[in-house]
């Protein structure tokens, strides 16, 4: 039975019970562990959000039998916690109707295991494991269901940037981009996976110590593919070995959305290695490939820009030995084929460009140790394109001696085979009273509770009370045109201390306020308006932590509710159109989802650059760092006149245009998109401190984005902004490709033509390509 948002404009109630720090499940003991049981049914979303977030290290969430429709994405941030059905063909999470976030499940914590479910038509991708160190994944199944399309997550299966991961046992059908893929990790096994209908298959991305066995990879665009990209966190991945799997008969049409690499992928590819270093491809069944069972090649081959000193893009040290492999390459499709249909209409079973570095030739060659090897494929047929004395590829005089070679005597040869990865056990399950959910249950149900704010005649309003400091930032994060009334109250006789460019420190019991309201008519201030959440951020002896309160309609009271939910609500705009649209109120797991540094939940707007500005107070109107040094609530404070202050995104008095789209990107996308952001793993950086364009998404290939790349092939297109995907992202409202995910459902219109201006007067920065 599916759980309704009432159509999302009524208010969503995901956390009511959560609201009193009950659990919706039921809970049940068992030897160092306990198992919160979810039933399908009216309440199974609630239920499961409540589950999650209640979490604690050692938990299980075991799910029954049956279809749980879900309207938005589930996150788990515990470590520790296990999350269990009653099998892949009898415990489904359908996302068909997901209404809010791009992706099906999200986990953050160590020993993360889930098995024995299915996840059905997410937005984007459907389970996404992020920084774990440890990480099981068994026996799901992860399926878009309809036609294949662009619109489909982009990944099925994605562990990123994780350490010891073991995927096994399980199917994925109709991922966009790839089926099973493990990117930016260490010590991976995937094993006993089926992989059919996707674009590719299985990829292994960027990884280091990969063990890839016993798969099925059938009926996908590419079946099998060991790729290393330019621009991330992790780069040149190497010690990959691929053995005793099927790889037989993907020739599927490629279905991903232009712009992204694996959109270039030819349909017919089998197992395809670009730029990975030490990579063994033994053992296994190769066949009915009609551009190339196997595929060796340098990054170069894809024309594409590389702006990453660190990048190597030549494959190295590859083995090909003792496969079967056979009926490959007799229609070859793609850029290659395109190239070579003059002089090779026809593949190889083996194709190599023969593209390498050649600052390291020895007497002309490759030196064994770091050659193409292959040996023992039967009758399998093999050419060196020698493309890198390609005119297309090459500037030199010689590029008119090239020729492509059948030969193997040089490929034939001897090398220590790479060792077996060994992955670690799991840690023994604690279940420990976490200091987060210690502050749930302490925290006070009602709002009121805190005396934060000043009650008239018993009823709450959003105006601060004695002795706590209102304040405004600069350049805000955009939430959809709501009003946001600030607020911080120090403990008695503490101050903050003053930091020139990161968020000032707080002492212990510091309570930052953030009130979000809707307002009637942003055209007229006294039209009224109606507050709709309060959002505060506590600072205790172990750290931030948030609470979510939203407030009840008659807007006298605002009540504790972890589970999040939205509210319709409708106003006038600025051009006198009347809007609406709903208002999303984050749950507790989100709220870490986009406050978590580095792995600690830390404050985003009180810096002294959005800090220096002048604040109308009763009666007067002075600046906020010098009104607070006079008072005796901020230490360390130069003059305002001395400290950084930042532009306002909608003023252009304030600073130029790139001032005020580079602090736009930084309040609004930079808590994730940074180097111990929660989207570290797409590369880019938009930290206002960041000064390579590069990092920014000049001429940068989308990594992971999927459909959300809108065809394009790069970040940033200097001049053009049209063929941009960052403002494609900032435009769009499709869950699965708007960026930034949270708190908006609208564009942000004015900040939008300031981003788009910037890249139109962005200098092109491509010098020094290689």
């Amino acid at each position: 039975m599916r759980v309704q948002a009432g159509a999302i404009a009524a208010a969503i109630v995901l956390g009511a019970i959560l609201g009193a720090l009950v659990s919706c499940s039921k809970e049940k003991r068992t030897e160092k562990r306990f198992v919160h049981e979810v039933r399908a049914g009216p309440h199974a979303e609630s239920d499961l959000q409540g589950a999650l977030i209640l979490a604690k290290p050692g938990d299980v969430i075991e799910l029954g039998a049956g279809v749980y429709e879900l309207d938005q994405d589930l996150l788990v941030t515990a470590d520790n916690v296990t999350i269990r059905g009653y099998g892949m063909k009898s415990t489904v999470l359908s996302f068909a109707g997901q209404r809010i976030g791009s992706k099906g499940l999200e986990a953050t914590g160590d020993n993360f295991v889930i098995e024995d479910l299915a996840i059905e038509n997410t937005n984007g991708t459907a389970l996404k494991v992020r920084g774990a160190d440890g990480v099981i994944i068994r026996g799901v199944r992860v399926e878009w269901t309809g036609e294949p399309s662009s619109d489909n997550g982009a990944y099925g299966i994605y562990p990123v940037q994780c350490r010891n991961v073991l995927v096994e046992g399980c199917f994925v059908a109709g991922a966009s981009d790839a089926g099973i893929y493990v990117g930016q990790s260490t010590d991976v096994v995937v094993r006993a996976c089926r992989a059919e209908r996707n674009v590719a298959g299985i990829e292994i991305e960027n990884c280091v110590r990969a063990d890839v066995y016993t798969n099925v990879a059938t009926n996908n665009t590419g079946g099998l593919l060991v790729f290393d990209l330019p621009g991330l966190g992790q780069t040149n991945g190497r010690q990959i070995r691929v053995y005793g799997n099927m790889v037989f008969d993907n020739s599927h049409f490629n279905f991903a959305a232009p712009g992204a690499i694996v959109g270039t992928v030819p349909p017919g590819t089998g197992v395809m290695i670009i730029a990975t270093d030490e990579v063994e491809v033994f053992r296994n069944e190769i066949h009915g490939h009609r551009t190339a069972n196997v595929s060796v090649l340098s990054y170069l081959i894809t024309g594409r820009k590389i702006k990453d000193s660190r990048y190597d893009p030549f494959p190295e040290s590859i083995s090909i030995v003792d496969n079967e492999i056979s009926n490959g390459g007799e229609n070859p499709t793609g850029r290659m084929a395109d190239l070579l249909r003059s002089v090779a209409p026809t593949f190889p079973d083996v194709f190599y460009d023969g593209i390498v570095n050649p600052a390291k030739l020895k007497d002309g060659r490759v030196p064994e140790e770091l050659a193409l090897r292959i040996r023992g494929n039967g009758a399998a047929t093999f050419r060196n394109f020698h493309l890198g004395r390609h005119p297309m590829f090459t500037d030199e005089e010689d590029a008119n001696d090239w020729a492509p070679s059948d030969d193997l005597s040089t490929h034939d040869f001897d090398r220590a085979m790479l060792t077996t990865v060994e992955l670690e056990p799991l840690a023994a399950p604690e279940r420990s009273e976490d200091p987060t959910l210690a502050m749930y249950r302490a925290a006070p149900k009602k709002l009121s509770e805190y005396g934060l704010l000043r009650l008239d005649e018993h009823r709450l309003t959003t105006e601060p009370a004695e002795g706590v400091l209102p304040y405004d930032i600069n350049t805000e994060l955009f939430a959809d045109y709501k009003t946001k009334h600030r607020l911080i109250r120090l403990p008695e006789g503490e101050t903050m201390t003053y930091r020139a460019r990161d968020v000032f420190d707080f002492p212990v019991g510091t309570i930052l306020v953030k009130s979000f309201s809707a307002p009637a008519d942003r055209r007229r201030p006294d039209a009224g308006e109606r507050v709709l959440e309060t959002r505060l951020l506590v600072r205790n002896e172990d750290g931030w932590h948030g609470l979510p309160y939203v407030w009840n309609e008659d807007e006298t009271e605002a009540t504790l509710r972890l589970g999040g939910g939205a509210v319709d609500v409708e106003w006038i705009h600025d051009d006198g159109t009347k809007r609406s649209s709903p208002y999303l109120i984050p749950n507790a797991n989100q709220c870490k989802s986009c406050h978590e540094i580095g792995g600690k939940m830390e404050p985003l707007g009180p810096k002294a650059r959005n800090l220096n500005r002048s604040f109308t107070y009763t009666g007067r109107t002075e600046n906020q760092l010098g009104r607070w040094t006079r008072l005796g609530k901020l230490e360390g404070a130069p003059s305002p006149d001395r400290a950084p202050k930042a532009p306002c995104v909608d003023d252009a008095s304030t600073g130029s245009v790139a001032d005020r789209a580079r602090i736009w990107l930084d309040v609004n996308c930079a808590h994730c998109h940074r180097p111990d952001g929660p989207a570290s793993a797409a590369g880019l950086d938009l930290r206002l401190e960041q000064d390579d364009p590069s990092r920014w998404g000049v001429w940068k290939s989308p990594v992971a984005a999927g459909r959300a790349s809108g065809k394009l092939r790069y970040g940033i297109v200097p001049g053009k902004p049209e063929e941009s995907i960052l403002v494609y992202r900032i435009a769009s409202t499709d869950p699965g490709i708007m960026m930034p995910e949270l708190p908006r459902q609208l564009v942000p219109e004015e900040a939008l033509e300031v981003v788009r201006q910037w890249i139109r007067e962005l200098p092109d920065a491509a010098a020094g390509d290689r």
